[in-house]
């Protein structure tokens, strides 16, 4: 668990950015930004397609396709094309997730 009073320093020096903290970098994706547009792109570019990443490798591999397949047939509703879902979130869905994280990147242009 995070406390509150380690948050605060962090979020106003983010929040300082366009005043008392003002610089400007050049980021990956060729534009110019301030502290919070590094954040932003972090957040956006790197992050995300990561998390992306991982949470169909945690479904697909981990958990397997059998533990979602069975929540959704828990309410009596048919779950069609079970064997079509398994093949997406174990291989697919992972390769697509990862060019998309190597492409956010840029490492793949």
């Amino acid at each position: 668990m995070v406390l509150p009073h380690t948050i605060c320093p962090c979020t106003a020096v983010i929040a300082l950015g366009y005043s008392v903290f003002y610089f400007e970098v050049q980021l990956p994706n060729g534009s110019t930004g301030q502290l919070l547009d590094i954040m932003d792109y972090v957040s956006n570019s790197v992050m995300m397609p990561l998390i992306a990443l991982l949470s169909t490798v945690l479904i697909g591999w981990l958990m397997t396709p059998d533990y979602v397949i069975d929540e959704m047939e828990r309410s009596g509703h048919k779950f069609r094309r079970k064997k079509l879902y398994r093949i997406m979130i174990r291989y697919v869905a992972p390769v697509m997730m990862f060019v998309l994280f190597l492409q956010s990147t840029g490492i793949l242009s």
